[in-house]
């Protein structure tokens, strides 16, 4: 405790000194005191004020030089520090001084004045920089910081400035002439230059200091930002200020210093920005922040390749735009700290944040001290000073709590490493026997019968025979108990081995395998593990060949073998970037066998070079080959359910095939296009879908899926990787009917297959009840009332007692059939039976029923597919709900039209009407009619539609509109939409 309170003391005594140091010479500078009508009086004042600012009312003669004795009385007045309101580049300012007694020996300070000038005392010329000039060609600038000391003659001075710019947007004397004791203005330029020149020491320090951070710790681009921020900041006090950096050199030219000044202030703007954007990760997105900064990037470039201060009359705007981005860092901090999504620990936000409050005070202060002048500006220096403090502290705090995260984390590495060696050495020697057992096995099988399920056994039980081969070597390396005996192999044979293994897989991505040789080369190397690295290279080459090729050269080079493997194609799958690191055991081993390994990622695919020693010849000599691998695809059984399955991985795929395709008809499809197009081509009765797929994955496929089939339509199965609660909700929730978890035995697919069957058939039988109910809802008193009426006409009208007969029978043979067409009919049809029981209910009511069909003509009704006995209850229910329960006649429109990819059915009667609450009833299915076929089934089945709707609208007395919205098919387009084959 002791020694921690020492160190806050310290800290707390240097932070004061250095205070101290900074802001002892505020008040040295006296602007309180203004001239008035060109004249300052300074004979009142006390002897403590020793240095006084030339600032207030100046007269001025523009467009002209006028000599000292010679200035007019009615002169205009100008403000001074400021520049001349007056549309001239030259002329003439002249200040009365009436001096204290205590001036004995004068000091003058000149800080900036643009852009030539000659300074005159009492008529005599002290000071002359620059050439002046009527015309901007013959003018030459200059703009130094000096300082003059003159012993007066008499009690006033007349001050007179002959001034030309031809150079800058502001014109005149910009900072004020200080005048004081020469003593202490010659004090106060030595405490002002010691301190520049200190503070630009400091910040090279600070520079050096967090370069040699981000050559330790490349990663963290914050330190390379903030040390070239620091070199920026220190070239930029030495051009500002005192100019320490013309006092040292003085000869530079006007136009490289003022250039280096002006790019170097809007350069360090966008070095400052970059350093938050990378500290704080969640700031902004890089692109957005090189959007941010290019108009200051050009700026500052315009300003360093244009002719010096030619675009300064830009610069109020890019200072207030410096200043604009100083506040969208404080604001986008601020919601971060709100939102809890800075990623920061709070030690260092509550250091970051106050630093940026530091440099809030710092960038708006210098930017009204440049252009609006505000003298020694005590928030310009407190502002950089604790910026610099609390960037450093921030960051060294980061560099702790990163030490300590490294530390922590590299302590449960370890112990986690040493966890992990031990179990590889130990798997590895469990499993390597078995494999080999059932790898021998596998082969004896499969020499006896050439099935497709022992070859892919066979491939699978090799490539885990590699991987642990792979394993095992690792912990060798691990424990540096590596060592191999190299013999000459043939290295063709190898290949030759890999190649047929993965023969399949290139079949399936449709990639043309060539090889070529010089010869049947002999390499010096261990013909295993030779093969365990030609497996993984090959592997990883046909990942990266999609529709493309892999070709293999074998040449030999003076005392070498180099061996080329290449993989490209138009469709490369950009996870399979990471494979690539998965090679460093096999750089192990080649390195151990005296080779070299290195892989290249082109621009369309890989390449991986091997170079090996040359180990001679065979006896029989090979020509060059160029082998082409054909494709093949296996063939469907028409009698069988049909399964699709959408796997990525050719061999998975190929292994679900195999196990299912005695009670399936299946179809491979390898990503979510080729199931689209699959499922267009003929919908199949299930899928079986990976969830991990490149590109669009297998969520999104099944929610584009279920867009367009329900779940008894398309049931789908979902294949996971594993059985989180969260996992399965998002599969589930994506419209999946169920999943299985990979691996999964046959027994599991069969069973989890044959339950969605079960399910799906018993949904149709439910349907077949349903459309029986709706049948049987059809009331005997119709029928007898119809009957009535058609009896009676055939006492009077025998025609029209044939036609409504007719009418009665396709209305009756419509209801009884529709079970047996799948429940589907087309437009046409729908509206064929709404015109016959029309009819029959207008033979009945005669004139006081009018009833008006409105069909859209872009439909087109006898490729429309919709459910029947659908829209036909709409407008049932409108008759005997909405006119017949109304006194007088009632009218009743049926209007079909077509809305983008919709097709609206409008159902409007001017009947009896309802109230609000029967209204709300009705849409949740409360009220059941008493006669037809009941409005609350034909709400259940709208629900079950994808993406169908039905809206009710009505007033009492005034009548009921009902809007039936659903998808527009057609045949043609979508024959299977509801199911039917």
């Amino acid at each position: 405790m002791i020694k921690k309170g020492i160190s806050w003391l310290l800290i707390i005594l240097a932070i004061a000194m250095l205070a101290g140091l900074t802001f002892n010479d505020q008040e040295a500078t006296n602007t309180k005191l203004q001239a008035k009508d060109g004249l300052l009086d300074l004979s009142g004042i006390s002897r403590n004020e020793k240095v006084i600012a030339l600032s207030g009312e100046w007269k001025f003669i523009g467009g002209k030089y006028v000599e000292a004795s010679h200035f007019p009385q009615n002169a205009t007045l100008e403000r001074v520090p400021g520049s001349w309101s007056e549309d001239v580049q030259y002329g003439t300012y002249q200040l009365k001084v009436e001096l204290p007694p205590h001036f004995e020996k004068i000091g003058l300070r000149v800080r900036n004045i643009w852009s030539a000038h000659r300074l005159f005392i009492n008529g005599k010329e002290l000071a002359s920089y620059g050439t002046l000039g009527t015309e901007k060609e013959g003018a030459i600038a200059s703009n130094p910081v000096y300082e003059l000391y003159f012993t007066p003659t008499t009690k006033s001075l007349t001050i007179t400035l002959q001034v030309a710019d031809f150079f800058n947007a502001r014109h005149g004397i910009i900072f004020p002439i200080d005048i004081g004791v020469a003593e202490t203005i010659a004090n106060d330029v030595v405490k002002d230059v010691n301190l520049e020149k200190t503070t630009i020491i400091i910040l090279f320090i600070f520079s050096i200091f967090h370069c040699s951070l981000y050559l330790l710790r490349t990663k963290d681009r914050a330190f390379f930002y903030s040390a070239v921020y620091f070199f920026t900041l220190a070239l930029l006090v030495s051009t500002r200020g005192e100019r320490t950096l013309f006092r040292e050199f003085p000869n530079i030219s006007f136009e490289l210093y003022f250039r280096l000044q002006d790019f170097i202030t809007y350069i360090n703007a966008v070095t400052l920005f970059f350093f938050f954007v990378y500290t704080v990760e969640t700031m902004v997105k890089r692109r957005t922040a090189i959007l941010l900064t290019l108009p200051l990037i050009l700026y500052g470039l315009g300003s360093l390749l244009c002719p010096a201060r030619s675009l300064s009359s830009l610069q109020y705007i890019f200072f207030g735009y410096i200043n604009g981005l100083a506040l969208v860092i404080i604001a986008r901090l601020i919601y971060l700290c709100f939102a809890k999504n800075t990623k920061i620990p709070n030690n260092e936000l509550i250091i970051l944040s106050a630093s940026v409050f530091s440099l809030f005070i710092f960038s708006l202060s210098g930017a009204f001290d440049q252009l609006f002048f505000s003298g020694k500006n005590i928030f310009n220096r407190m502002g950089v000073l604790f910026f610099i403090l609390g960037m450093n502290v921030f960051l060294a705090m980061r560099l702790i709590n990163r030490t300590t995260e490294a530390e922590i984390f590299s302590e449960r590495l370890e112990k986690a490493t040493i966890g992990k060696d031990s179990f590889l050495e130990v798997t590895t020697k469990e499993l390597e026997q078995p494999l080999y057992h059932a790898l021998n096995v596998t082969k004896s099988l499969s020499a006896q019968r050439a099935l497709v399920e022992h070859q892919l056994l066979e491939q699978q039980l090799e490539r885990l025979l590699y991987l642990v081969n792979d394993l095992k070597d690792f912990t060798k390396i691990r424990f540096q108990d590596f060592q191999i005996d190299v013999l000459p192999v043939n290295v063709q044979m190898i290949i030759q081995h890999v190649v047929k293994m993965h023969e399949r897989t290139m079949e399936k991505a449709n990639i043309k395998y060539y090889m070529h040789a010089d010869s049947q080369l002999l390499i010096l190397a261990d013909e295993q593990r030779m093969g365990q690295i030609v497996y993984r290279i090959v592997e990883t080459a046909i990942a990266h060949a999609g529709n493309g090729e892999v070709v293999l050269s074998i040449m030999r080079l003076g005392a070498d073998v180099r061996i080329a493997v290449e993989g490209t194609g138009p469709d490369i799958i950009e996870q399979i970037a990471a494979d690539v690191t998965g090679q460093s055991i096999g750089k192990a081993i080649i390195e151990q066998m005296g080779g070299s390994y290195s892989v290249d990622l082109l621009h369309d695919g890989i390449r991986f070079l091997i170079t090996l020693p040359f180990g001679g010849y065979e006896e029989k000599q090979l020509n060059k080959t160029n082998v082409i691998l054909p494709l093949s695809s296996p063939t469907m059984n028409d009698h069988l359910p049909t399964l699709l399955i959408v796997e990525d991985d050719v061999i998975h795929a190929d292994v679900l095939q195999s196990l299912l395709q005695q009670h399936y008809a299946i179809s491979l499809a390898h990503n979510a296009k080729e199931a689209f197009q699959s499922i267009q081509h003929k919908k199949p009765d299930f899928i079986l879908i990976d969830e991990v797929m490149p590109g669009m994955d297998g969520l999104v496929l099944t929610q584009k899926i279920r867009q367009q089939y329900s779940y008894m339509d398309l049931p789908i199965i979902m294949l996971v990787a594993n059985e989180y609660p969260t996992n399965i909700s998002l599969v589930l929730e994506s419209g999946a009917n169920d999943f299985i978890r990979k691996p999964a035995s046959k027994e599991t697919l069969l069973a989890r297959l044959s339950t969605i069957s079960l399910t799906k058939e018993a949904i149709t039988n439910a349907i077949e009840h349903e459309m029986a109910f709706l049948q049987a809802q059809i009331k005997p008193h119709f029928l007898y009332n119809a009957l009535s009426s058609i009896i009676s006409f055939c006492y009077t009208d025998g025609d029209r007692a044939g036609h409504l007969l007719t009418m009665l029978s396709t209305y009756l043979r419509y209801i009884f059939d529709s079970g047996k067409e799948g429940f589907r009919a087309t437009l046409e049809k729908e509206l064929e039976i709404i015109q016959a029981y029309v009819e029959i209910e207008q033979a009945r009511f005669g004139a006081r029923l009018s009833v008006i069909l409105e069909i859209d003509e872009a439909i087109d009704t006898a490729k429309v597919e919709v459910p029947s006995l659908l829209i036909q209850p709409l407008v049932e229910n409108a008759i005997r709900h909405g006119i017949f329960e109304k006194e007088g006649n009632g009218n009743v429109l049926v209007k079909i039209i077509k809305e983008e990819n919709f097709m609206l059915v409008q159902v409007v009667d001017d009947g009896v009407g309802m109230t609000t609450e029967q209204v709300a009833n009705l849409a949740m299915g409360k009220n059941i009619s008493s006669n037809g076929i009941g409005f609350t089934n034909v709400l259940r089945r709208v629900k079950e539609l994808p993406h169908a709707t039905l809206t009710i609208q009505s007033k009492v007395n005034e009548g009921t509109t009902m809007i039936l919205k659903q998808p527009l098919k057609e045949y043609a387009n979508v024959e299977h939409y509801y199911g039917r084959r």
